[in-house]
């Protein structure tokens, strides 16, 4: 049996919606600054901030080493309901990232010009300066943001969606106004477009740091029995994200040396409008691969095959679907949107913004579904074929086909080699798995290249999905039936039912509350090693071991059920987080 996979789509698409929308009011930050440096300070000066990409998108590889690492290292402690851990590991992290960018900081304010001459040889000497300008300002935010980069990763992950939203929101208001202030007001040129992206950071670190006032939350920052083995843990795991954003720096730095070779900062400028008119709706491809990864790094500690299909079937058909729409409308509307970010008279670098629009748009649409399969890679720790997809998409493909392009048909060949690389990826990514299975990938199981031992074999474990009442009675009758089938004492076939009855009967009672349909996915693994009842829902957050403790502790007759399950069982274990209950019963 298996559960019918509404659970993890619900969550899946309400995580996405949360992550993608939180990176869309950065992403927002980036397109607001290059639209009132377009319009108030001219091509030369968008052409800078397009030199400044490569070391911006570095700086954020380097805190990609850290944030989706420590998401997924958190998730499989708290999938264990070892909470004790996922307060070492947060705590070492935040130190190692305290610590790292500090340094990173001064050193980019002290190497500021010379990394500005070698980036912009041949672009001219006002842009170069405005480069140099830029760096400056932005390296006093350099550590804010990565710190709040970080934890704003962590905030659903600890239940708390509210403080992530405002932190973004907050930051993009911060920085419309204070880059307002700067070009209509105080006339600070690039270097004060810079310091207003980095105050508004500082002031989005301290929304991010109210989090930390809750009672109720998981993590904790500590100083007790903290191993550096788990910062190594953390980094093992962001080292996908770190390829992925250093790829894209190195495609970055490689396409401005083509373009300015070729053609001249003007085409720079036009592929710096390109880039980051399209940024606007990548965000719903971070955020489908950071909700893949964490949902799969949950489900892959409880080796649950079906779940983790289910997330990548959520994940492909909800990016998919909703990049498609924004594909076509970026298409259609290219030229509308690139004369937000350039004056009127920019004719020649408006209309090839415009095409590159569209290029850009059409090549990420085909890389989407690699977005998926590089999260549900990283959740069940195949970080090698993350890390190859990842270098291929984001840097070795569209560079290698860039150049070779671009050489045989000039820019039409530029803009070509952004289909023809992604066509290249998606035949890479099937014929992995083709090779792997030693057969074509017709499942979704198939692309995730599970070994066939993954998982409980079909008669160690019972699963079902549980919305009703009468779906309650059904499974407490079924898992009676499956126990005994399987050669179970009758003992802990009785307390197995018992314990399906009462737990989810109190769920579906009181959790879910009048009018409210949620949903519980029961699973039972009946092995030598293991007997262990694993519930999950929606419902509203509720410890039933620290309910016990804390109302009538000593009153025999009250809160029979509950009271009557942590004494007959070996364990109880439970944990919320992404939105989930998750109360484990060891039998």
């Amino acid at each position: 049996m298996e559960t019918n996979g509404n659970l993890i789509r619900k969550t899946f698409v309400g995580m996405m919606l949360i992550n993608s929308i939180s990176m869309l009011f950065g992403i927002l930050c980036s397109m607001i600054d290059t639209i009132i440096t377009g319009r108030f300070l001219g091509t030369d000066a968008v052409a800078a901030a397009g030199l400044c990409q490569p070391v911006i998108l570095g700086l954020n590889a380097l805190a990609m080493l850290f944030g989706p690492g420590l998401g997924v290292v958190c998730s499989g402690f708290i999938g264990k309901a070892m909470k004790d851990r996922v307060n070492q590991v947060f705590s070492v992290t935040m130190a190692a990232v305290v610590v790292l960018f500090a340094v990173v900081s001064v050193l980019l304010y002290a190497a500021a010009p010379a990394i500005a001459n070698a980036l912009g040889g041949g672009a001219g000497g006002a842009i170069v300066s405005m480069t140099a300008d830029y760096l400056r300002g932005y390296a006093l935010g350099v550590l804010p943001t990565q710190l709040s980069m970080t934890m704003a990763g962590l905030m659903m992950l600890d239940n708390d969606k509210l403080t992530a939203m405002v932190q973004m929101l907050t930051v993009l208001l911060c920085d419309v106004a204070f880059d307002l202030l700067n070009v209509l007001v105080f006339h600070g040129g690039m270097r004060g477009m810079a310091l207003a992206t980095s105050l508004s950071q500082v002031v989005g670190l301290l929304v991010i740091l109210t989090h930390f006032l809750r009672k109720n939350r998981i993590l904790h920052f500590t100083l007790r029995n903290l191993k550096l083995h788990d910062l190594r843990e953390v980094m093992h795991n962001g080292i996908p994200n770190l390829l992925t954003l250093g790829g894209q720096m190195v495609r970055s730095l490689s396409f401005n040396f083509i373009l300015l070779t070729m053609i001249g900062s003007g085409a720079v400028a036009a592929l710096t409008v390109g880039n980051t008119a399209f940024s606007f709706v990548a965000s719903i491809l971070m955020g489908a691969g950071i909700s893949t990864s964490t949902l799969s790094s949950l489900l892959y500690g409880e080796e649950d095959r079906d779940g983790l299909v289910n997330v990548l079937r959520a994940s492909l058909r909800s990016a998919v679907s909703a990049f498609a729409v924004f594909t076509v409308l970026l298409v259609v509307f290219a030229e509308p949107v690139a004369r937000l970010f350039l004056e009127s008279g920019s004719g020649e670098e408006l209309r090839q913004s415009a095409r590159f629009i569209r290029f850009i748009t059409i090549q990420t649409l085909l890389a989407t579904p690699s977005y998926s399969l590089t999260g549900a890679y990283l959740g069940v720790k195949k970080l090698r074929m993350n890390c190859i997809i990842a270098v291929l998409r984001d840097c070795v493909i569209p560079v290698v086909c860039a150049w070779l392009m671009a050489r045989m048909f000039g820019l039409g060949g530029f803009e070509m080699s952004m289909i023809v690389s992604m066509v290249l990826l998606l035949a890479f990514c099937v014929a992995v798995p083709w090779v792997k299975n030693r057969r074509f990938p017709g499942s979704l199981g198939d692309m995730l290249m599970l070994p066939d031992s993954f998982g409980p074999a079909a008669g160690e474990v019972y699963a079902a999905s549980i919305s009703t009442m009468e779906d309650v009675m059904a499974a407490s009758q079924e898992i009676q039936r499956f126990c005994r089938a399987q050669g179970a004492a009758p003992k802990l076939s009785s307390l197995a039912s018992l314990f399906v009855e009462e737990i989810a009967k109190n769920t579906v009672t009181h959790g879910f509350g009048t009018g409210r349909r949620g949903s519980i996915d029961l699973r039972l693994i009946l092995r030598e090693d293991k007997k262990v009842i694993r519930f999950r829902d929606n419902a509203r957050p509720f410890n039933p071991v620290e309910w016990l403790e804390k109302n009538h502790p000593d009153d025999p007759t009250s809160c029979i059920g509950i009271r009557m399950i942590v004494a007959m069982a070996q364990d109880v274990n439970y944990v919320s987080a992404v939105g989930w209950n998750n109360l484990m019963i060891t039998l």
